[in-house]
């Protein structure tokens, strides 16, 4: 057992960087969250080949549900300009 799985147990979500997938998005993980200004949080998440999104919510908007259908909502826009790039959309 290396260190980093030693320090979070087997039972924890997250992976050796820190990272959570996003449930119902498979291939994305978010980074750390971060503040954002008094009153907000920076959400990034990871995907498929390196890709980076980021967006940035409310702190009250901090419940794992919420941030949840925030960022599939994020995913499946990004994916969507994916597919149509070089289709002329």
């Amino acid at each position: 057992m290396d260190v980093g799985t030693e320090q979070r147990g087997d039972a924890s979500p997250y992976d050796e960087q820190g990272r959570i997938e996003v449930p119902g998005a498979a291939g994305w993980r978010y980074l750390p969250i971060e503040p954002a200004g008094e009153d907000a949080l920076a959400v990034t998440l990871a995907g498929p080949d390196d890709v980076h999104v980021g967006f940035t919510v409310p702190d009250f908007v901090s419940r794992g549900e919420e941030l949840g259908e925030i960022a599939r909502l994020v995913i499946r826009a990004r994916e969507r300009m994916d597919r149509s790039a070089g289709l002329g959309a």
